[in-house]
């Protein structure tokens, strides 16, 4: 069984390395890197290294919908595509080259949070739960029917990073015994059933706190944005990231500062925040006693 694989997250690797321990992978697609950094340079996501170290072919196309593309791919002649955060659409053409179909592995219990950003749209609803979804993929985003399902408990602590994690590794044992079944013809799907709900993109102003909402709403913001891209605010006129924080209750005006045994606090509509790890604008992540201490905060000092 010849497997296309189609990932260009942190959260794709551990599926497609477990994939390539059992199986044949014939190609990696990744989406085409964007320039970061003062330099502007083209820097090759992890799961690309990967793949070249493993002797896998890369494929980094602009647009994998293009004629040019879907031509290359069909003469490769896979017999299935596995996909995980890959970050586009693919089209009825591409999608019907795989003889044996296209499979998805999501991390939402579906058909809840269908879209781009699940885990943190979960964490920023407060949901006590997701997990992760492997199911056949047709033309509509996150639409198909499901082979298999398992769910997590979100942990009070629990951050994009470290929910992503776990749902990644869940997704790679996952992985392996949906491929055993669709290899010897014993796979069965069922149609996703329940509500729909949709986790869209991010968008830039959503990254911004909002110091006149509630603490616990305010804290699920910055757990869903850490490690990146990260909950902002202003401090002085420059950008503060906020990247951990506990919920309090102090009672003190939104966005106002109070430092207290050792503890800088943050007032909102209801109840506060004590923060725990910050980024100023330009620095490195640190502690928020280094914060204080740098920044030596004054009394009436706020924060937005």
């Amino acid at each position: 069984m010849k497997i296309l694989f189609f990932g260009s997250s942190d959260f794709s690797l551990p599926i497609a390395r477990n994939i390539h321990g059992q199986f044949k992978i014939v190609g990696v697609v990744v989406s085409e890197p964007k320039p970061k950094g003062r330099g502007l340079k083209h820097s090759l996501p992890e799961i690309a290294r990967w793949a070249e170290s493993a002797g896998v072919k890369v494929y980094m196309p602009p647009d994998p919908n293009a004629e040019t593309f879907v031509d290359e791919i069909r003469l490769l002649g896979p017999d299935l595509y596995v996909l995980s955060a890959y970050g586009h659409i693919l089209c009825k053409e591409l999608l019907e080259i795989p003889s044996l179909g296209s499979i998805n592995v999501h991390p939402s219990l579906l058909p809840q949070y269908r879209g781009a950003a699940p885990i943190q749209r979960a964490i920023m609803a407060g949901e006590k739960k997701t997990g992760v979804t492997v199911f056949f993929m047709d033309e509509k985003i996150d639409h198909g029917k499901m082979i298999t399902q398992r769910s997590v408990e979100i942990e009070e602590d629990d951050t994009y990073g470290s929910l992503s994690t776990k749902l990644s590794g869940l997704g790679a044992e996952m992985i392996i015994g949906t491929l055993h079944s669709i290899a010897s013809g014993d796979c069965r799907s069922v149609l996703q059933d329940g509500a729909v709900s949709y986790a869209p993109k991010l968008k830039k102003c959503e990254l911004l706190i909002d110091w006149t909402e509630g603490a616990t709403v305010i804290n699920n913001r910055i757990r869903a944005l850490s490690p990146h891209p990260g909950a902002r605010t202003y401090f002085r006129g420059k950008e503060l990231m906020i990247l951990q924080a506990q919920v309090g209750d102090k009672r003190l005006s939104p966005g106002s500062l109070l430092i207290e045994d050792r503890k800088l606090h943050v007032g909102t509509t209801s109840g506060s925040l004590a923060l725990l790890a910050v980024k100023p604008e330009g620095r490195k992540t640190i502690s928020v006693q280094d914060f204080i201490n740098g920044y030596r905060i004054q009394k009436g000092e706020v924060l937005g």
